[in-house]
C-alpha cells in the first residue's frame, strides 16, 4: 500500500502511515462540521447563558478547542486509531443546567477536581470500579434531564424573541424534511438564521478583537458544595459515561482500544482545560462514531479522519477572541436556538436509552428529577437525581443494580 513517510524517524527505521483516502477526508470534514455547528453553538450559548463573557469566555473557548485538536491529533497519529479526546458537550450542558448560583471560580474549582480525580482513577486502574457506582443508564437519565432543562429554557427564549429564532427553526425543519440529515439541517438553520440576523439587526461586530487569547491561571474556589454538586456528576458523566461509550464505539468497529491509556489522556486534557479556565474533556463518542465505521474508508486509514479534523480545530482555537466577540454579539435567542436544535438528535437517543434499558424506573426517575429547575439544600437537582435514581433502582430493580455493582457475582 502506498504510504506517507512521516517526518519523525527512529534510528534505522522510518515511521510510515497508510495513505489518506477520500472517505477519510469526507469523514474528517463531517467531524469538523459537527464541532462547528454543534459544539461551538452549544458552547457559546452555554457560556452566554452563564453570564461568562470577555476574556474568561475566550480563554474557556480557546483551551477546550486547543486540547481537542492537539490531543486528538497526537493520539490518532501515535495509535493509528480514530480516537478523539474532545470538549464534552454533556459536561457543558450539565454545567448550564446546574451551575446557577455558583461563581465562575467555584465552577472552575469543580472542573479542576474532575481532571485530577480522572487522572488518578486511570493511574490506579480504578476507572471501571468508579463507573459502577452510578449505573450508566441512570447517569444517562440525569444527562437527558439536564438537556431537557436546557432545551426548555431555550424554548422560552425563542417564544419571547421569535424574530431571530423563527428563521432558525424554519430552516432546520425544511432542510431536515428535504435531506433527512440532522447535520445538514443544523448547518442550514445556522446559515438561514444568520442571514435573518444580518437583515434585521445588522452584521455582528468583532469589536476590534482580532487578537490571540491572553491566557492566565484562573481563580479557583474549592467550595465543598460546588465540589459535590458539580464535581461528582461531571466525573460520572465524563469518566463513567462519556469515556466508556466512546471506547465501546471504537471496539465495536474492531479496534483494540487501550481503554486505560485513553481515559488517562482524557483526564489529562480535563486537567489542562481546568488550568486554562475550561470544562472537562472526554473520549469523543460522536466523532469516533463518524470516523471509525466503514464509511470512513479502509480500517487502517480511518484515523486520518480525526487527524485531519484536528488541524482546523486548533486554528479555530487560535481565533477564540474574535469568535467569542462575534457570536456573543449575535442575539442570544439565535445562538441558543441553533444550539438546542444541534442537541435534538442526541436528546432523542438519550431518552430512548433512558426508557428502554434494564433499569428504566431508576433512569426515568433520574431524568424527571434532573429536569426540574430547582435547588435543594443548596445543591442542584442533578445531584439529587443521581441519588433518587439509584434509590428507586435499589427498590424496584435491585437485581439489575446488583449486576452492575457486583459483575463477577452476576457472571457466576
Amino acid at each position: 500500500m502506498a504510504t506517507i513517510v512521516a517526518v519523525l524517524q527512529h534510528p534505522g527505521k522510518v515511521i510510515s502511515f497508510p495513505q489518506i483516502t477520500r472517505p477519510s477526508v469526507s469523514a474528517g470534514t463531517t467531524v469538523f462540521l459537527s464541532y462547528i455547528f454543534a459544539g461551538l453553538t452549544v458552547q457559546v450559548g452555554v457560556l452566554t447563558q452563564l453570564g461568562i463573557s470577555g476574556p474568561e469566555a475566550s480563554n474557556w473557548f480557546f483551551i477546550t478547542w486547543m486540547t481537542t485538536g492537539l490531543f486528538s491529533l497526537v493520539l490518532s497519529l501515535i495509535t493509528k486509531q480514530p480516537v478523539s479526546i474532545n470538549l464534552s458537550i454533556s459536561a457543558m450542558v450539565f454545567i448550564a443546567g446546574s451551575a446557577s448560583g455558583f461563581s465562575l471560580a467555584q465552577i472552575l474549582g469543580a472542573n479542576l477536581l474532575v481532571g485530577v480525580v480522572a487522572m488518578a482513577l486511570s493511574l490506579l486502574r480504578l476507572t471501571d470500579s468508579f463507573a459502577r457506582i452510578v449505573p450508566p443508564q441512570i447517569a444517562i437519565g440525569v444527562f437527558a434531564g439536564t438537556v431537557m432543562a436546557f432545551m426548555w429554557k431555550t424554548s422560552l427564549r425563542a417564544i419571547e424573541d421569535p424574530l431571530f429564532s423563527a428563521p432558525v427553526i424554519v430552516g432546520f425543519l425544511v432542510a431536515l424534511a428535504i435531506t433527512r440529515s440532522h447535520l445538514v439541517a443544523v448547518i442550514t438553520a445556522a446559515v438561514v438564521g444568520f442571514v435573518g440576523v444580518v437583515f434585521t439587526a445588522g452584521m455582528p461586530d468583532a469589536g476590534g478583537s482580532m487578537a490571540l487569547p491572553q491566557m492566565a491561571l484562573p481563580v479557583f474556589d474549592f467550595d465543598p458544595s460546588s465540589l459535590v454538586a458539580l464535581g461528582l456528576p461531571l466525573l460520572i458523566l465524563t469518566v463513567g459515561v462519556g469515556n466508556l461509550q466512546g471506547l465501546a464505539v471504537l471496539r465495536s468497529e474492531g479496534f483494540a482500544a487501550r481503554g486505560n491509556f485513553y481515559s488517562l489522556m482524557a483526564g489529562a486534557a480535563s486537567l489542562v482545560n481546568a488550568l486554562g479556565g475550561g470544562h472537562p474533556a472526554a473520549i469523543g463518542g460522536s466523532s469516533i462514531a463518524i470516523s471509525s465505521g466503514p464509511s470512513a474508508g479502509p480500517k487502517e486509514s480511518r484515523f486520518w479522519a480525526i487527524a485531519l479534523s484536528s488541524v482546523p480545530t486548533m486554528a479555530v482555537a487560535l481565533a477564540a477572541v474574535p469568535v467569542i466577540a462575534v457570536v456573543q454579539d449575535l442575539p442570544l435567542s439565535y445562538t441558543l436556538t441553533v444550539g438546542a436544535l444541534a442537541l435534538t438528535k442526541a436528546f432523542k437517543m438519550l431518552v430512548g436509552k433512558t426508557a428502554s434499558g434494564p433499569m428504566r424506573y431508576g433512569a426515568l426517575t433520574a431524568f424527571a428529577a434532573a429536569a426540574l429547575p430547582l435547588h435543594f439544600a443548596g445543591l442542584p437537582m442533578a445531584f439529587w437525581a443521581l441519588i433518587a435514581g439509584v434509590a428507586v433502582a435499589g427498590v424496584f430493580e435491585s437485581g439489575e443494580l446488583m449486576k452492575v455493582w457486583r459483575p463477577s457475582r452476576a457472571a457466576a
